[in-house]
Order: structure tokens, then C-alpha cells, then sequence
């Protein structure tokens, strides 16, 4: 008879395990305590018009995301491929409460006080002076020895420490920042060096083949994997305590509806955030290391603005994009890049303490905040305003912030204990990949969680 496995979550990490241990014969019951699958990849289609829809989620496939990619190849899923970069234009800034109309390669009228030998690097060589040799320090994470001594190093600093160690003066530090650092965790004085330094070196090497998004919406990958499943799914069923024996896993569960239920199978995979698996009950108690993976992982607090507007003027004024801030939007960027039609929708990025003081606005206010900031930056935008929604990821209880991030130490003393098994109960999202917040991480859990367990005796 089959081993049963209880697959807990219904993103890409639990939909992607379950897929694959249902190809390869397996008893497989997924439980989602949502009413929809996807988890943190979620299209929003209202309230916008003419057909168009923003990603509050996962939304970029670098050309490197090879899971992805097989995925899409195997369920029919069209890439659209971003459109290359229009001729060089005027870029839009908002910094030191002034804004200001750049025109390509021109920095003279940035407002950073940047030292002298600053100041002759220009500003788009900052990143080649201070930050692409910490790049190479970072070594590959996908490697079985990784963090090697210098990637440790690095851990033990946060992003401004291991910038001043380089020489950068704060003026530069606050440059490079800007849609950068600014939207991890907490940003440059929080989170560790080499958990933001893992993201660049992994978003560099895969974007070099070229960036897409999924068309149609994100949430075609996800649907595609839940119908691969049929009725080995069920939704609004929320774990509330997970037991396990020498050969049993129960997970006690509860419904929609309140009423309690409790499914047992041989292995169970967790693919829930870690600040939601804080709040079920395990027993007997997980390692010391795991616990402390579990209790202590923080995720980004994210909000995620968005306005559509009725034409797109960026695109008709030859405005580059994004557009960086030091406003409450922090980062504006294209949200239908790939998108038809002569409206478009533009994206204001929130991140850390501003993302938490956006999300106790009202959607209204918020949406108000958003529209009046992007106005500041391009007031031909106020008179063009269509539609807007946002998500804020802190306040949605099934995810509890939007990726995983690093304060200094944390890779290191515990990072390891993040994907590794405990007894008959595996784990998956992208949290537990070298690869937080993207599609590719949590597709490469679940695969990863699907094979640990194939290679086990049933």
C-alpha cells in the first residue's frame, strides 16, 4: 500500500511537492486553510478595468528559473518576455523632498553629499566600487558548504556595517539603498549582509538571460497545479497541532466552518510560512535549532499599491522606470509592463517600518497616500487616476509578512536547520530555499521536500 503524505499549504512550495510526489505513485492529501491556492502569489483583477490585473505577489521569472520554466513548459503556460528598455530618457526621482527631472547619464542635480572620489565614481558606479566585491564573497548558495569563511563574515555584519568596511561614505550608503536594500526586512541597519547579498548575487547571475511574467496573470501556475491534484485538495482547513509517533503524523485541524477535524498520514510536508507555524502546536517539540528557525525567521513587512491610470504617460513622455523616493511609496514601478492596452498601472512598493505604518491605513487612505505621492513625483499623473487596490502582506493571517529575511548571525548559527527534516515532518517555502521571495525558491523547496521523502522506505 502507498505511504500517505499530508501536504500543509497550498503555494508553490506544498502544490509543487504534492505535485511530484503524486507523479511518482504516492498517497497525497493537500490541506490549504485559504479558500484559494497560490498562497503568496496572488493576482488582483478588481477592481480594475479593460482586462487588467496587478500582481501582489510573485510576478517576475528570470530567465535562470529553469523549475519555473519546466513547470510552465509543462502545463502550457505562454512567457511574455519584459519589452526592452524605451530610448534613454528623463528619470524621476522624489529625494530630500525635492523633485527632480534627471535626464539620461545626468547627476549633477542629485542631492547626496557624496565625498569627492564619490562624487568622480558617479552614482552608477557606486555599486561597482562598493558592492559588486562583496558580491564575490558571497560565494554560490546552492553549494552543499555554503556559507564557506567569507560568506560567514559577511553574516556577521548588517548591509551599512559591511558598506563602511568597503569605505562608502553614509551619502552613498543611502544611494545604493534606495530600491535596493531599502526593501529588505527592515533595510541596511537590520538586516544581515549576506542574506541581502545572497539576493543580489542570485537575482544577477539568473536575470542575465532575460525577465518575463507569466501570461495572463501569476496565478495560472498555481491553478495549474491544484487541477493536477483534483480532489487530493481541500481548502479552509487550518492545522492547529501536529503530532507525531515512530510511524504516524496527525494533524488536527480545523474548518471553515469551526469544526474540528484530524487527518493522519505517514509523512507530512510543511510548506506554511514560519510566522504562522509559530501559532500550531508540534509534538513532541521540534530540534533546539529548528524551534529557533521557526520562532525567530521574520518575514519583509510589504504593502502593495496599485493605480491604474488611463494612459501611460510614463510611456508617452519617455519617463524611465522605476522611479526612486525617499517618500512613504518609497518605489514606483510599472505593474503591467507586459500588459496590452492604452491604460497601465503603476506599482508603489512599501517596505519595512514605512509598509507597517501604511498598512494601519485604511484601504482608502492608502490608496489616497499613494496617488498623492506618485503625484508628487509626476503631477501629470492626478488627473489620469482610474482605479486602485493594495495588499498588505503583514495583515493577511495566513502569511504574516511577504519573504524571509536575515538580522545579522542568523544564516549561520541556524540557516541550515530551515529545510532540514524533523523525524517524519519535511519542510518547504521558499523560506527554506537559497531563494526568499521568489517563485523559484518555493517551487525548489517543494521539490526538494517531494525527494526527501521518495528517498526514504515507506
Amino acid at each position: 500500500m502507498s505511504e500517505r503524505i499530508i501536504v500543509l499549504g497550498a503555494g508553490l512550495a506544498g502544490l509543487a511537492a504534492a505535485h511530484e510526489l503524486v507523479l511518482a505513485g504516492r498517497d497525497v492529501l493537500v490541506l490549504e486553510a485559504r479558500p484559494r491556492v497560490g498562497g503568496r502569489v496572488l493576482t488582483l483583477r478588481q477592481p480594475f478595468l479593460d482586462g487588467q490585473y496587478a500582481e501582489a505577489g510573485g510576478m517576475y521569472v528570470l530567465g535562470g528559473h529553469s523549475t519555473v520554466l519546466g513547470y510552465a513548459k509543462r502545463f502550457g503556460l505562454e512567457l511574455t518576455p519584459l519589452p526592452a528598455p524605451p530610448r534613454p530618457g528623463s528619470r524621476l526621482f522624489h529625494l530630500q523632498q525635492r523633485r527632480i527631472v534627471a535626464s539620461a547619464g545626468s547627476e549633477a542635480c542629485f542631492p547626496y553629499a557624496l565625498r569627492p572620489d564619490e562624487q568622480r565614481l558617479g552614482l552608477a558606479n557606486l555599486y561597482r566600487e562598493y558592492v559588486a566585491p562583496l558580491l564575490e564573497a558571497v560565494g554560490d548558495p546552492f553549494h552543499a558548504s555554503w556559507p564557506g569563511s567569507s560568506a560567514t563574515d559577511l553574516d556577521g555584519l548588517t548591509m551599512r556595517e559591511a558598506l563602511v568596511a568597503r569605505g562608502a561614505s553614509p551619502a552613498a550608503i543611502e544611494a545604493l539603498s534606495l530600491g535596493r536594500f531599502d526593501l529588505l526586512g527592515d533595510g541596511v541597519d537590520a538586516s544581515s549582509a549576506l542574506g541581502a547579498l545572497r539576493r543580489e548575487v542570485l537575482a544577477n547571475g539568473a536575470g542575465a538571460s532575460g525577465v518575463y511574467t507569466l501570461s495572463g496573470g501569476s496565478d495560472r501556475l498555481p491553478a495549474a497545479l491544484a487541477k493536477s491534484l483534483g480532489e487530493r485538495l481541500r481548502l479552509g482547513w487550518a492545522a492547529r497541532r501536529i503530532e507525531q509517533d515512530p510511524t504516524t503524523v496527525r494533524v488536527h485541524c480545523v474548518g471553515s466552518a469551526g469544526e474540528p477535524c484530524t487527518f493522519t498520514a505517514e509523512r507530512l510536508v510543511c510548506a506554511i510560512p514560519f510566522p504562522v507555524l509559530r501559532e500550531v502546536e508540534i509534538s513532541p517539540a521540534l530540534s533546539e535549532r529548528k524551534a529557533r528557525a521557526v520562532r525567530e525567521l521574520e518575514h519583509t513587512s510589504v504593502v502593495r499599491v496599485f493605480v491604474q491610470f488611463r494612459r501611460r504617460l510614463w510611456e508617452e513622455r519617455g519617463w524611465s522606470l522605476a522611479w526612486l523616493t525617499d517618500l512613504p511609496i518609497m518605489h514606483v514601478l510599472d505593474a503591467s509592463p507586459t500588459q496590452p492596452g492604452r491604460s497601465g498601472l503603476l506599482e508603489a512598493y512599501i517596505a519595512g517600518p514605512r509598509a507597517r505604518a501604511a498598512a494601519r491605513l485604511s484601504e482608502e487612505k492608502r490608496l489616497a497616500m499613494v496617488v498623492r505621492g506618485m503625484s508628487q513625483v509626476a503631477p501629470e499623473l492626478a488627473s489620469e487616476v482610474q482605479a486602485g487596490a493594495s495588499y498588505a502582506w503583514d495583515l493577511d493571517p495566513w502569511a504574516r509578512g511577504a519573504f524571509a529575511w536575515f538580522r545579522p548571525k542568523q544564516l549561520t548559527e541556524w540557516g541550515s536547520a530551515l529545510a532540514s527534516a524533523e523525524g517524519r515532518l519535511h519542510f518547504a517555502g521558499d523560506q527554506t530555499s537559497p531563494m526568499p521571495g521568489w517563485m523559484e525558491g518555493a517551487l525548489l523547496s517543494g521539490r526538494r521536500a517531494a525527494a526527501e521523502i521518495l528517498a526514504t522506505r515507506p
